[in-house]
């Protein structure tokens, strides 16, 4: 399946700075958005978050990440 071209969160279009993905100190990019391994959608990097939780290497959303009751890190806006 196609990443659509607009935030299924926020419905901004995909630009550089909403397609790099902060984990702890690294950052991951990728050319389109990145899906929620809960729910399923597709997400900027402000809508989503990357957690080590379940594999090491987890993408959840906001309201994913609240579910989890994990505080939302700090991004600087």
């Amino acid at each position: 399946m196609t990443p659509p071209s607009t935030c299924q969160a926020c419905r901004r279009i995909a630009s550089g700075a909403l397609l790099d993905y902060r984990k702890g100190s690294g950052v991951v990019h990728n050319d389109a958005f990145l899906q929620c391994d809960i729910c399923e959608r597709f997400a900027c990097a402000e809508c989503l978050q990357v957690y080590d939780i379940l594999s090491g290497y987890d993408f959840l959303c906001h309201a994913c990440a609240q579910a989890f009751g994990n505080p939302l890190p700090h991004r600087g806006h």
